[in-house]
């Protein structure tokens, strides 16, 4: 008798998600999960929406913000009021 042994896998979030977690935007970004934290502490990345206690990132966002090269978000800031 054989048994197949079944491994969960880790879940990989919708291509067309709204919004996603910070692995995802990490993955994104091509940078590693603890980058990602330390660029979020930092001021650099785009701000989350926060549901709950957990932390999501607008995609949308996300592709703009790497789309313009990934700029602070105080440069963003200042940026978008002198339009």
């Amino acid at each position: 008798m054989s048994t197949t042994t079944i491994t969960p896998t880790a879940r990989k979030p919708r291509i067309d998600a709204l919004l996603v977690t910070a692995e995802h935007a990490a993955e994104m970004c091509s940078v590693s999960l603890r980058t990602w934290r330390s660029w979020l502490s930092g001021g650099r990345v785009p701000h989350p929406v926060c549901i709950g206690r957990t932390l999501r990132w607008r995609r949308d966002e996300l592709n703009a913000w790497i789309a313009a090269g990934c700029p602070p978000r105080a440069k963003r800031n200042s940026a978008q009021t002198l339009d």
